[in-house]
Formats: C-alpha cells, sequence, structure tokens
C-alpha cells in the first residue's frame, strides 16, 4: 500500500517493512495510478493482525487463506465498524489468495516467531466484538 508517510527517504526498518508480499513497496504502479480517482481511502493493517485473522478463520471457519486476503479482511472489518447499524450499508472484499502460496512466512511460525510477529486470536475477537 503506497502512503506518503512511508515513501521513498522516509524508510522504516527496511524498504518492505512486512510479511504481506507485495506491499510496502513505496511506489505507486501505474494500475494503481489509474483508480486514484475511484479510491476513497486505505486502511493500514498490521502484520499481526493479518496473521491473527488467518489463523482465526482457519479455527472458526475452515478458510486456508494468504496475507492478502488476510488483509483483506481485517480491512473489511474496520471499514464496516465505522457504519452505523442498520443502515443498509454492505461491505465488499475479495479473498484473492489461499495460503498454500505461503508456506515460507505468512504459514511458518518458526519464521513469525524470528519476525517477532505474534500470533494472537484476541486481536481478532476484540475486532470483531460489537463494542
Amino acid at each position: 500500500m503506497y502512503d506518503p508517510k512511508e515513501s521513498e527517504g522516509r524508510k522504516r526498518r527496511h524498504q518492505v517493512d512486512t510479511i504481506v508480499e507485495g506491499i510496502g513497496i513505496n511506489r505507486l504502479t501505474r494500475n494503481f495510478q489509474q483508480a486514484l480517482p475511484v479510491i476513497d481511502d486505505a486502511i493500514r493493517v498490521t502484520d499481526e493482525e493479518a496473521v491473527s485473522m488467518s489463523r482465526y478463520l482457519v479455527k472458526h471457519d475452515g478458510l486456508f487463506l494468504g496475507s492478502s486476503s488476510a488483509c483483506n479482511l481485517v480491512a473489511a472489518v474496520k471499514v464496516a465498524k465505522t457504519l452505523a447499524p442498520f443502515t443498509g450499508k454492505r461491505v465488499v472484499t475479495i479473498l484473492c489468495d489461499s495460503g498454500s502460496r505461503h508456506y515460507s512466512k505468512f504459514w511458518n511460525d518458526e519464521y513469525l516467531k524470528e519476525a517477532g510477529i505474534k500470533t494472537d486470536l484476541s486481536i481478532i475477537d476484540r475486532l470483531v466484538s460489537r463494542a
């Protein structure tokens, strides 16, 4: 995801400082530039939220998803929580990848531990709670 605060010259620890492949490249691709007129906002999702969402979905729904799908779902829940209840509005997302291509990092508990990324289902319990 592009963010002016993360643009080149203002890097965090590493240029790509996330476990989610393809996020954090700090540049606008041509297809993204073409979509800017219809994009309202971007939602920041942490590695811990994405990893925890993927584990939550396996446990509760039997869905074995990849990092992009997990990010999409965390963002969708965050957006849904900003909407007034019972207004008839819908939040739609795409589950665009399976976990089968993410064994080496995203679904590798040893790698996550070494990277300091926690898997904590309570993160998602709190996120999806109606409080």
